[in-house]
This record gives structure tokens, sequence and C-alpha cells, in this order.
């Protein structure tokens, strides 16, 4: 599932920023920090 096919409430960014760091997958915490996405917009 693509980051933008999910609910915002859902993504990422947004539940650390809600919930704090400790409720992301491994995965979640690497991309975050890796900053893995693109900026363009469609």
């Amino acid at each position: 599932m693509k980051i933008k096919e999910m609910a915002k409430e859902n993504r990422p960014r947004e539940r650390m920023f809600r919930e704090g760091a400790n409720v992301l997958s491994d995965a979640e915490l690497l991309a975050l920090i890796l900053q893995k996405g693109t900026s363009i917009k469609r």
C-alpha cells in the first residue's frame, strides 16, 4: 500500500507525532529517517 493510499491519521509520520516513535515498526522508522518518498506533486 502506498502512503498516499493510507488514511492520513494512519501514515507513519503523523502516527509518530501523535503517538510517539515507539509505536512504529522498524521499517516505518527507517523510512522516516531516510525520508523515503517523493516530493513531486502529481
